[in-house]
Order: C-alpha cells, then structure tokens, then sequence
C-alpha cells in the first residue's frame, strides 16, 4: 500500500457518540440540496431547513459544509470499499475497481464535483476524512493490483487515480473514459500493453 501521509490536528468534532440518525438526516439533506443546486449555493442553513435541525444541532455534527459534504463522500467510498474486488488478473481486477469507480461518481455527479472542492479545505475535521478516503482507495488499489505489485507502480496507480478523478469532474473526459484511461495506464504500469 502507498502511504498516505498528512499532517492533521485533531478535529473539532467526531460523530462518535452521536445519534446516526441526526447525521444521516444532515447528510441526506446536504445531497438533496447539492442535486438541486450544487456545491456553490449549498450553505449550511439550508441543509439545516430541508433536515428539519437547529444551526446548533448542525454545527455540533459538523464545523463546515466542506465537513458535511466530505463525510457524505467518505460515507460513499467506504460503501463502495465494502464490496469484494473481482477477476482473476490484477488488470481484470483493477479495470473492475476502476469501472465501479467511475460508476459511482456518475451516478452522483453533483457530490463527487463538491466533494473534489470539499476535501481541499484545511478544516482539520474534513483532513481527518481526506486521510481516511485516501488510505481506503490506496488499500482498494492495493488489493485489485495483488501482493505483487511493487510501493512504487501503487504509488503512481494513486497518482492516476487522483488525476483521473479531477480530470473527469472538470469534465475533460466521463467518468466512463476515465475508467478505460485508468485501466490503459495500469496496463503500462505492469508491463501489459
């Protein structure tokens, strides 16, 4: 596995502890909202109105909107590193992890573009989750290349990977050619052209 590393001071807030169902209702409503009008007006107090909570309530769960949409992306991803990486090759199965990648940011369009501006902010609350989406698509690519694949050629499927994904929500290319694109580049990577 390449290792993420990041400097983070702990976060002011932790859902530990916290009722699930208070989140889920934030978090179900800041997706509601991002459909509706995307990341640019998205503001907490909206999210607050359509959930049915207090700004107090809100702003105990999370410190920012960056917070709320990053742990709505974490929630996504982690969903998605549950599930078990098929195929037989490290290419048959990294150009399936890939294709489940590129799926699930299509079938979202509006959270994987806010998520993309959300993980970059430097609320310690939203480095914690960054660290942790970061680490779990690092050991998903892990396990899809194979004990074989050596730190360095994981290293720089991450790298494709994160750029791929910009690329792909600047609308350089879909998500379904980011996923073929992805794949040719770990076909380079393991010597498979």
């Amino acid at each position: 596995m390449a290792e993420v590393t990041e400097t983070v001071g702990p976060g002011r807030r932790s859902l530990a502890g916290r009722s699930q169902e208070t989140a889920d209702r934030l978090l179900d409503a800041c997706q509601e909202a991002l459909r509706e009008q995307g990341y640019d007006q998205l503001s907490m107090r909206d999210v607050c109105r359509r959930a049915g909570l207090t700004h107090a309530t809100a702003y105990g769960y999370f410190s920012a909107k960056q917070h709320l949409v990053a742990e709505a992306y974490r929630r996504r991803i982690d969903q998605w590193c549950q599930q078990p990486v098929t195929g037989t090759t490290p290419i048959e199965r990294l150009s399936g992890v890939f294709t489940e990648l590129g799926a699930i940011m299509a079938a979202e369009p509006e959270l994987t573009v806010a998520a993309s501006a959300a993980v970059l902010s430097r609320d310690p609350d939203v480095g914690r989750i960054r660290s942790h989406i970061g680490m779990a698509m690092s050991d998903r690519l892990a396990q899809a290349a194979g004990t074989n694949c050596t730190p360095k050629v994981l290293d720089a499927l991450n790298i494709a990977v994160s750029g791929a994904m910009i690329q792909a929500g600047m609308n350089y290319s879909t998500y379904e050619q980011m996923a073929e694109r992805l794949t040719s580049v770990a076909r380079l990577l393991l010597g498979e052209n």
